[in-house]
C-alpha cells in the first residue's frame, strides 16, 4: 500500500542530501549522489526508460529520443524506483509511457502500487511543495491561465500536465 507521506519524505531527504534548494531541479545531480548513473540510448518510443541494479552498479537507461521534460521526469521515476523499491526487488524496471487509468485490468497485477508511488516520487522530487510554493507566490495570483500554467511548468522543467497533477494534489485548483 502506497504511503504518500513516506514518498514525499524521502523524495525532501534526498534533495537536501544533494543540496537542491531551487528548480529546475538537477536530477542528474541527484542521481550522482545516490550512485545511479545515467545513460541515453535509443530505445523502443513506447519505453521511457530502465532502471538496471545489480550488486556493483546501478544505471538508469533513458529514451534519448523523448523530450527533455519526459526525460528529466523518468530519471526522476527511476531513481523512485531506486529509493523506494531496490532493497526489496533487486533487477530491472522498465517503464513505458504512461497512460493515466484510475481502474482497469493492470491495477490487479500488483506492480501499480511500485509505479504510482515511483511517479509520486517524481513529482516530488522535481516540484518540491517549498519550491512550488514559493514560485506560486512569484505569481501573486488567485486562478491559473494558461500562460500561468506554461511558465510555471517551464521554470520547473516539467510537462503542463504534471504539474496539473502536482498541483492537484497539494490542494491548489486549477482552472480552465
Amino acid at each position: 500500500m502506497m504511503n504518500p507521506g513516506r514518498v514525499e519524505a524521502k523524495a525532501r531527504k534526498i534533495l537536501d542530501q544533494s543540496g537542491i534548494t531551487f528548480a529546475p531541479v538537477d536530477v542528474e545531480l541527484v542521481a550522482k549522489t545516490l550512485g545511479v548513473e545515467i545513460k541515453f540510448d535509443d530505445l523502443d518510443d513506447d519505453v521511457s526508460g530502465f532502471l538496471s541494479v545489480d550488486p556493483s552498479r546501478s544505471v538508469a537507461v533513458i529514451n534519448e529520443n523523448h523530450h527533455p521534460n519526459r526525460q528529466r521526469f523518468t530519471i526522476a521515476h527511476e531513481l523512485g524506483h531506486y529509493v523506494l523499491h531496490v532493497e526489496a526487488d533487486e533487477g530491472l524496471f522498465i517503464d513505458k509511457k504512461y497512460i493515466v487509468h484510475h481502474r482497469d485490468h493492470r491495477s490487479s497485477l500488483g506492480t501499480i502500487d511500485k509505479e504510482r508511488e515511483a511517479n509520486l516520487f517524481a513529482s516530488s522530487l522535481l516540484m518540491p511543495k517549498a519550491i512550488v510554493q514559493s514560485l506560486l507566490d512569484d505569481f501573486r495570483v488567485d486562478f491559473f491561465d494558461e500562460f500561468e500554467t506554461h511558465s510555471l511548468a517551464k521554470r520547473l522543467g516539467v510537462s503542463e500536465q504534471a504539474l496539473g497533477f502536482r498541483l492537484a494534489r497539494l490542494g491548489y485548483e486549477v482552472g480552465e
